[in-house]
């Protein structure tokens, strides 16, 4: 039988044309994502938003009870069959439709609950983006697993135009909250019906449940964990709305929102490339590669979220407008998270591609555990001090997700170490310096400028100085298929 296993430098080569279109369109995505962001932040008030996130928390669970984990598992299955994509679409579609049909007729209740009667109609309208996300897992496995990044940040660029426009234009003619539950439907649907056209994939009314049923042992673990994931990540608005009001959901969802765009750019360049990759390592290149992804990963989001924290007390205001400084504070505590989330993004992945769901399911409930009880003591100190609740929680378990994976790959806490170090005290160092030189500054775009201009330079001068092979790596590939 011949050897399958992807040379060292083939596999290199798809990686890294793999993380360059996949953030291509994950940049793409969220500049695009924040020039639409800003109009609708000027736009729509604080109320609105408030009361487009009210359902956040079981939205964002409904979505993942309907992928059941099965993307993933079709992207780490070694030989994958016509029949297994079949089985996968036709599973996910079910569970999309029925929990669609329970949303619509328990919408009443949550919206008694809250006291808010209008909730009913934009709950259900809500829902219809997780019955369209359900049609669209095989073609996006399909396209994540042959590492066809290209299509999938295509997709996702003619989404977030056509659902973007459609939000703004909604919000511009006074339909509030609804123009952005419009944009996020819209940007599911468009993007399923792009990755369907790229995929050439279709489904077979001839199907059986039992390549399902091979991958349920493995799937059902993970769809635990992101069900956790969610829920910690995603529980804060629902408390927060139910203890406090909808202009403090909304101060909050808005600090928590520009930051989940900047880590999940990186993320999602990441998501692109890294289970598929690691799959396909051999044994003894897991490390190698593993270490590889995770400079890359620090490489750039220490300086984008740490100087994006850094510059928000000056951006948001001008951006946004002055209603929205008091999420400021907000949105430079999970800054700090932010930085590292797609370092424990790529520890998941990691343990994913080991065939270790179960490990990570266990790290996943503790995590969200220690979530809600760090939550519950927070809530009455204020929502800066919830904000450092959360930042604290993750960042401890980030260590003890390294500690397991350690298990599996090795990797010592010296290595991460030397990984990280590097990058987080070129960034640190540079925003030092730019502080102390614009801290003589007054106006307030000169600041914006200096701020960016000087962190930026200043932190690839100290990585050039230090002779960074990943700085060097990166501008060879640029020049190579940019120039």
């Amino acid at each position: 039988m011949p050897d399958t296993t992807p040379k060292p430098e083939n596999l290199k080569k798809k990686a890294a044309d793999g993380l360059f279109w996949s953030g291509l369109g994950s940049v793409t995505q969220q500049v695009l994502n924040l020039m639409f962001g800003v109009f609708l932040a000027r736009i729509l008030s604080e109320d609105d938003y408030g009361m487009a996130n009210l359902l956040a928390v079981f939205i964002a669970l409904s979505y993942l009870i309907q992928e059941g984990g099965f993307r993933v598992a079709l992207i780490n299955r070694k030989n994958v069959t016509y029949d297994d994509y079949n089985s996968v679409f036709w599973t996910s579609f079910l569970v999309g439709l029925s929990l669609y049909l329970i949303f619509f007729f328990i919408m009443p209740l949550f919206s008694n609950f809250l006291n808010e009667p209008n909730l009913t109609a934009l709950g259900r309208f809500q829902f219809l983006g997780v019955l369209a996300a359900s049609i669209s897992i095989v073609p996006s496995g399909m396209l994540t697993k042959e590492l066809k990044n290209k299509c999938l940040a295509k997709s996702s660029f003619i989404a977030v135009i056509v659902s973007g426009t459609l939000g703004v234009t909604l919000a511009y003619n006074g339909f509030a909250y609804w123009g952005i539950a419009a944009q996020s439907v819209c940007y599911v649907t468009v993007n399923m019906i792009c990755m369907w056209f790229y995929s050439g994939w279709r489904p077979s009314f001839k199907f059986t449940f039992k390549p399902v049923l091979e991958m349920l042992p493995f799937s059902i673990k993970l769809l635990i964990s992101n069900i956790f994931t969610s829920i910690g990540d995603n529980l804060f608005t629902f408390i927060i709305g139910k203890s406090y009001n909808k202009y403090q959901v909304g101060i909050y969802a808005q600090g928590a929102k520009w930051t989940t765009l900047g880590q999940q750019t990186i993320s999602n360049a990441l998501e692109g490339v890294a289970q598929p990759v690691l799959v396909k390592a051999a044994d003894d290149e897991k490390t190698l590669v593993f270490n590889k992804l995770m400079r890359f990963c620090v490489f750039v989001s220490f300086p984008c979220m740490l100087g994006f924290g850094f510059v928000s007390p000056e951006l948001i205001p001008l951006v946004i407008g002055d209603k929205w400084i008091p999420s400021v504070a907000v949105l430079q505590i999970l800054c700090i998270w932010a930085a590292f989330y797609s370092t424990y993004h790529l520890y998941n992945k990691q343990l994913l591609s080991c065939g270790q769901s179960g490990a990570l399911m266990w790290i996943t409930i503790f995590r969200c555990v220690a979530q809600i009880l760090t939550l519950i003591f927070t809530l009455r100190h204020g929502l800066v001090w919830i904000a450092v609740g959360y930042v604290s929680v993750n960042l401890l378990f980030l260590e003890v997700i390294h500690f397991v994976t350690n298990r599996y790959i090795k990797i010592s806490t010296f290595q991460v170490f030397k990984n990280i170090a590097p990058y987080l005290m070129a960034t640190t160092g540079s925003i030092a310096v730019a502080l102390w030189i614009t801290s003589f500054m007054s106006n307030v775009y000169l600041v914006i400028v200096a701020k960016i201009t000087i962190t930026a330079l200043l932190y690839i001068l100290s990585l050039y100085l230090c002779r960074s092979v990943m700085l060097r790596e990166s501008i060879s590939y640029i020049k190579e298929h940019i120039f």
